[in-house]
């Protein structure tokens, strides 16, 4: 912990109280937090939906009649909120807040200034309101504010670390059911974008400021199948003015998913478009207009604890003067030991993501559009799903209730030796024209979640980056190390 010298005395305890507290879900406390989670519960406590990444994902119609006074939660009083004698017209008030210390030593390599390494604290809030007037019309406003303090690393106090005061949602849904199997909902305005496991499109929770879009969708529902054509334009973050839609990054598409009956898998099918005015790929510049088509299966294999997961996607279109020929494959395969306490899962992953062959001309480096980070390729977030050769395996378990623990290990290889490494940002991490090594390097990561309650959670990592000849060859090569806590309340 002696990266709290660098901070100022009066945030030192913050930080450590951060850290702590994300650090230490360990079994002796278990049966105290276990009777502050379940006190005051009763039998006849509702079945209340989980937290979901996009708030307005919840349905709490479900506490409709009954009687919240009683309940187990207090939270609950604000989670439904009848405006009408029937409870036909109804409020739901929700809201996060989420503080998070990060350490980074030797950031970018050691290829960073002003600094090297720093420790520094983020600070997130988000406060919702979600109001039904019937089954069919819905309005969703959140709002939110975040901060970084401290942040002396390369870029500062970036667009992706602070939006002071902001609107994230704020659209209105008409639904137009019909019949009991089949309905469609037109939604407008501002929302975030999920599809699938997020790998092209999703929210960005970890990032301190989230992504979110301008614009139009029709979520259509027939049977067990969701399909949903879309239209939108990027919000580009300001982080002291309210921040406005670009008409410059245009993102539009359709994505479907549903259950494959004939076996026992879920199949998703999309269709995504991205119009950039300005865009750069290894030498080539100019207006993309990017077309993604693509497809991804997972499942379980029965009883046998194994599960897996396969997505691919081709690209084409054009980028000023050239044309784009790109792809990306993942395979996932994994196994869930039931008869141990600790329910372990083991499992092996491959990636895949093209690069370009030369400079100029025509483009064959993947765009990952619009993902979230931090879930792939490694939580130090330096390697983006860009011309990119991935193995890894890992490790997940829970030892005791509510403790989630888990172990992963990354390797890098260049796909192409004649482009660059990309960050997750779909920025140049490196240029790849001045030497013909592939291999970046390698990452391991260790990662804790603990659920005190329902509402407060807890989680800490640490990331080590191992080096390869290929960073060696392009600049700074230090090893880099990344060390974050958190504790996060929602209601």
């Amino acid at each position: 912990m002696g990266f709290l010298r660098c901070l100022p005395w009066p945030h030192r305890l913050t930080v450590a109280v951060i850290l702590s507290v994300a650090l230490q879900p360990l079994p002796f406390v278990q049966g105290a937090l276990t009777a502050w989670a379940q006190a005051g519960q009763t039998p006849g406590d509702p079945n209340r939906p989980a937290y979901q990444l996009r708030r307005f994902d919840e349905d709490w119609s479900v506490l409709r009649g009954a009687d919240l006074g009683k309940a187990g939660d207090v939270w609950d009083r604000l989670k439904f909120i009848p405006l009408s004698p029937d409870q036909s017209v109804w409020l739901s008030l929700g809201g996060q807040v989420r503080e998070r210390a990060e350490y980074y030593r030797q950031f970018l390599f050691g290829d960073s200034e002003p600094k090297q390494s720093d420790a520094y604290l983020l600070s997130r809030v988000r406060l919702s309101a979600d109001l039904h007037v019937t089954p069919y019309f819905r309005m969703f406003a959140e709002g939110k504010s975040s901060y970084a303090l401290d942040r002396e690393l390369t870029g500062g106090r970036t667009t992706s670390f602070v939006d002071e005061l902001d609107l994230q949602n704020g659209f209105a849904d008409i639904v137009i059911p019909f019949g009991q199997q089949a309905g469609v909902t037109l939604r407008g305005g501002r929302q975030e974008l999920l599809f699938g496991a997020q790998r092209l499109v999703g929210v960005s929770d970890f990032t301190n400021v989230r992504r979110t879009f301008d614009g139009g969708a029709g979520i259509v529902r027939v049977g067990d199948w969701t399909i949903t054509p879309f239209w939108a334009e990027l919000v580009i973050v300001d982080k002291y003015r309210f921040n406005e839609s670009s008409p410059d990054n245009k993102l539009f598409g359709v994505y479907s998913t549903g259950p494959l009956h004939v076996l026992p898998a879920n199949l998703d099918l999309y269709w995504l478009d991205v119009d950039n005015k300005t865009a750069t790929f290894n030498g080539t510049s100019g207006r993309e207009r990017r077309h993604t088509l693509g497809g991804r299966t997972w499942g379980k294999v029965g009883a046998t604890g194994l599960d897996f997961e396969v997505e691919g996607a081709g690209q084409f279109g054009t980028l000023g003067p050239g044309d784009i020929a790109a792809g990306m494959a993942t395979a996932v395969l994994g196994h869930t030991f039931q008869a141990a306490g600790a329910s372990p899962r083991v499992y092996l992953e491959f990636d895949y993501a093209s690069g370009d062959r030369k400079p100029g001309g025509n483009v064959g480096t993947f765009n990952p559009l619009y993902p979230t980070a931090h879930s792939y390729l490694g939580y130090i977030d330096y390697i983006g799903r860009q011309n990119i050769v991935s193995p890894s395996a890992g490790l997940t378990l829970t030892p005791i209730r509510d403790l989630t623990l888990s172990l992963q290990q990354y390797f890098f290889w260049r796909a192409s030796d004649r482009d660059a490494i990309y960050n997750k940002s779909g920025a140049v991490l490196r240029p790849g024209t001045d030497t013909t090594a592939r291999y970046v390097g390698a990452e391991l990561d260790v990662y804790a979640t603990y659920a005190f309650t329902r509402h407060l959670l807890g989680y800490a990592g640490y990331s080590h980056f191992f080096t390869g000849e290929f960073i060696r060859k392009t600049g700074p090569s230090r090893d880099s190390d990344f060390l974050y806590g958190a504790v996060q309340f929602t209601f």
